[in-house]
């Protein structure tokens, strides 16, 4: 059958997710990523799903004109989305092979989710999976106590398996390091992001806004990002919540 394109949950009630169970379960994946954290606010993303893959599309109708020159905000962003889908598969033992940036001559086109079949559950993505509801409904202040040392390990080890860094910073600043400064960069920072932030609610922290802007982020890194330690790509806030 052809794909059907998937840009926001008007577009599945239109289509009606015609599909079979493994379609059905690629499109839920990408109605869970709606919930990704966007850097322009505006999910500027598509997915185009079969029966048996999801290719994940930029989509830059959905911004300003100039807003995002170089697509590097873009592209962070559906790698935010790119991960909350990814999750969500696991979770409902949906394997996947992911291909990223599968045609050099189509650059919108970011990933390429293809089914491999059925695999084990996994444990963790279904906490995850739930994580992604409480991030997107948490209206907690994020506080000032530090976090323990296992759940900062286990935030940078998310990020880590992700392609990115961790640094925390002092307070609830943290700065998601890149490998690099190009397009497989930039998606691996909005995987992270997406890692870290769901790891942190999963754990019942609180999280805040991301801040990618390369200005915003400058400020931050001049500050206290060790000398040679990469690119610094977004901060992120999460933290244990302010008492009330």
């Amino acid at each position: 059958m052809a794909a059907i394109h998937l840009t926001d949950r008007a577009d599945a009630a239109r289509a009606g997710l015609p599909f079979g169970d493994v379609g059905r379960s690629l499109a839920q994946a990408a109605l869970c990523a709606l919930e990704a954290p966007s850097v322009l606010a505006a999910r500027p993303w598509r997915w185009r799903i079969d029966n048996s893959w999801a290719a994940l599309d930029t989509e830059h109708s959905r911004h300003g004109p100039g807003a995002d020159a170089d697509d590097r905000l873009t592209t962070i962003s559906c790698g935010a989305a790119l991960h909350h889908a990814m999750v969500a598969l696991a979770a409902d033992g949906i394997g996947v092979e992911v291909v990223r940036f599968p045609w050099p001559q189509a650059r919108e086109c970011v990933a390429v989710l293809r089914h491999t079949g059925p695999v084990a559950v996994d444990a963790r993505a279904q906490r995850l999976r739930r994580a992604i509801a409480l991030r997107g409904s948490d209206r907690r202040i994020v506080g000032g106590e530090p976090v323990a040392e296992a759940q900062l390990r286990l935030l940078a080890d998310a990020a880590a398996a992700a392609g990115a860094t961790l640094h925390p910073l002092p307070g609830p600043e943290s700065v998601i390091v890149a490998a690099g400064a190009g397009p497989r960069d930039w998606l691996a920072t909005g995987e992270a992001i997406s890692a870290v932030l769901l790891n942190a609610a999963a754990e019942g922290l609180a999280t805040g806004p991301v801040t990618a802007r390369s200005a915003d982020v400058a400020a931050v890194l001049a500050r206290v990002l060790p000398a040679g330690a990469g690119r610094a790509a977004a901060v992120v806030h999460f933290g244990i919540a302010e008492r009330s």
